[in-house]
């Protein structure tokens, strides 16, 4: 029973909303049979009181005490309850959109033929949109919705005078620019990172008119549009400022979840740049994280990805900001998932340690973690090699290398990582082989680290050989 839809539906639900949808339930409009509401008893039974899994053997005999077990019975009674559920949650949903639910309402009054019952119901969705004090693509789609549902009603009433066609259709273009600009920024930053190419279809065009018409004066337009620009012209550092700027400066007019993409589109161009060698967008990348920290829009349901926190003491370490870094690892340590927490605040904590040369420290916070991640495991076990390599704990470091190899060969890693870490290990042991004094086979090694395009902490090995 507990692999079923139902269940798993079920057991995700809060028990707010379970108690919400016992009155659904127990309502004849929902429903009219009471082996449906008899099972939602049962598994809250099991749930909140028994705190067992839900049997059902033990199911059946609570809906029909007088029968003996029938499977397809018990099926049909299931799939009626998850049919209550998810018309629960459809009713949800409307109701949670309170313009569309309003503008659902005129559409009925207008069908009923109730002007008076229509416009207030159309002034009351007019309100509310106005309220929102959002100006994303939505947005204009809803106001698109009213000004069309406000036509028709006019056009019904045969009063052709009132027919106001052109905030129709200025809100559909809005909508509809705003929404094709953004689709196609996130398809770009998905090219980016997994090489796969995307039909744009008619936005060359759509750029053309964007730029020839006054489009650029709505916000939702203006900074998809730079956005655009930043991604295919990358070189251009211009196009990147002004969308960083629009979007700082209009935060307000997109929803969180909305605004908390815009931020990863900006810090990941920011990560790119840096890839290239500039460093200095470690810094804007940085602000813009800062930023997306103190209005918590970098937060999901009150948690922070591990993947941004690490990016952020990335950015941290190249800008050299390590200890406003190590004041946010213990700050937003919490905010982390539990199953990650423990092992990602002892990596971060002891990169930074690292970089502060507080070695011993770092040492101590690598050794009593256990990293389950694998990547992370490696990244961690890299940073000790650099720190038996600074120290000069050449024997350690040997054995440390030698064991180093062993796990990844044990281990299934992408070839790609494979590739990284052994050469890393390989050039390591190579550094440790050379002579205290041995300009050309310095040289030599330099050139042969420098022609390698697949080798973790080029950069550090390459210091290594000044």
């Amino acid at each position: 029973m507990v692999s079923s839809k139902l269940y798993e539906l079920f057991d995700t639900l809060p028990r707010q909303d379970i108690r919400q949808l016992k009155k659904a339930v127990a309502s004849p409009f929902f429903n009219q049979r009471q082996h449906v509401e008899a099972l939602l008893d049962y598994l809250t039974h099991c749930k909140f009181e028994r705190k067992v899994l839900p049997e059902r053997e033990e199911a059946f005999a609570r809906l029909f005490p007088e029968r003996r077990f029938d499977d397809h019975k018990l099926r049909l009674s299931m799939s009626l309850l998850l049919k209550v559920m998810e018309q629960y949650l459809i009713y949800q949903q409307v109701n949670a959109q309170e313009v569309n639910a309003q503008l659902a309402l005129a559409r009925a009054y207008r069908a009923l033929k109730l002007p008076r019952h229509f416009k207030q119901s159309l002034t009351k969705a007019h309100q509310l949109q106005k309220n929102r004090g959002l100006r994303h693509a939505e947005y204009y789609q809803d106001a698109y919705a009213l000004r069309l549902e406000e036509y028709r009603f006019h056009a019904s009433q045969r009063r052709m005078e009132d027919l106001h066609l052109q905030p129709v259709q200025e809100n559909l273009e809005a909508a509809f620019i705003t929404a094709k600009l953004r689709q196609s920024c996130f398809a770009l930053s998905h090219r980016a990172v997994y090489k796969t190419e995307y039909d744009l279809g008619m936005l060359p065009e759509m750029l053309s008119y964007i730029r020839r018409s006054n489009m650029l004066d709505l916000p939702s337009v203006a900074v998809y549009y730079y956005c655009y620009l930043a991604l295919t012209q990358p070189e251009e550092h211009r196009h990147f400022e002004k969308f960083k700027a629009l979007t700082l400066a209009h935060q307000a007019l997109f929803p969180k979840d909305e605004l908390r993409d815009l931020f990863l589109l900006a810090t990941n161009f920011c990560i790119r740049q840096m890839n290239k060698g500039v460093k200095r967008f470690a810094r804007e990348g940085l602000s813009i994280y800062r930023e997306g920290l103190s209005n918590q829009v970098l937060l999901l349901n009150g948690q922070l990805s591990r993947f941004t926190y690490r990016n952020i003491v990335a950015k941290a370490i190249v800008a050299r900001e390590l200890d406003w870094a190590v004041d946010f690892v213990h700050q937003y340590k919490t905010k982390l998932e539990a199953q990650y927490r423990e092992s990602t605040f002892c990596f971060n904590l002891a990169w930074l340690e690292y970089e502060r040369k507080h070695y011993e420290l770092a040492l101590d916070l690598i050794n009593r973690s256990a990293f389950s991640d694998l990547l992370l495991n490696l990244s961690a076990k890299t940073i000790a090699m650099k720190i038996y390599f600074e120290l000069g704990a050449y024997e350690l470091l040997y054995a440390h290398l030698e064991a180093m190899r062993n796990f990844i060969n044990r281990k299934k890693i992408m070839t790609y990582h494979k590739t990284h870490y052994l050469n890393m290990i390989k050039f390591t042991k190579k550094l440790l082989d050379l002579p205290p004094v041995a300009p050309q086979q310095k040289a030599r090694l330099k050139a042969n680290i420098l022609g390698s395009s697949v080798v973790a902490e080029k950069n550090w090995l390459l210091s290594q050989l000044p």
